[in-house]
């Protein structure tokens, strides 16, 4: 990602959590965030990718944790700012990344359990991440907290085979 000289994301020194962080854009954030002296918790599913975006910003000489875990179930949100409590003494920010497009096909064909995984995933889980992350960064003075959207629910028309998405 390139920033215009002189831009800078004032993240130096601050903690911030970031789901869906084992790649895409999750991984390009945690890897800038912490380029910009952020110390980032990271979530998502995959541990082994978690671990490997974790080294690879401890050797460039910056500060980063993990734990892997489902952002549908609601305790793991509040794992995330219990670990960013313990590691780095609190909560600044968070970048709640974590997404999933779900199956694709029409939506008569759609079966129950791929809409509400696709919810509980995109939606729901960005509540649970709000519902423990607003409390600790309160207990800081303030902080942001930053939601990945999709173009998708914006574009001039649908996408075939995306109505859970």
């Amino acid at each position: 990602m390139q920033f215009q000289k002189g831009m800078t994301m004032e993240l130096k020194n601050k903690t911030v959590i970031i789901t869906g962080a084992s790649s895409g854009i999750g991984a390009a954030a945690a890897l800038l965030f912490a380029s910009e002296g952020a110390n980032v918790v990271l979530g998502a599913r995959r541990e082994a990718q978690l671990n490997t975006i974790v080294g690879q910003i401890t050797q460039s000489g910056g500060r980063a944790v993990c734990l892997a875990g489902d952002v549908t179930d609601e305790t793991y949100s509040g794992d995330l700012v219990d670990l960013a409590k313990r590691q780095f003494g609190g909560l600044d920010g968070a970048f709640n990344n974590a997404g999933i497009m779900g199956d694709t096909g029409p939506v008569p064909e759609m079966e129950s359990g791929n809409w509400q995984s696709v919810l509980a995933t995109n939606l729901t889980s960005a509540f649970f991440a709000a519902k423990a992350q607003i409390p600790a960064m309160e207990e800081r003075g303030g902080g942001s907290i930053v939601f990945t959207g999709t173009f998708v629910g914006v574009s001039n028309g649908g996408m075939p085979g995306m109505g859970a998405y």
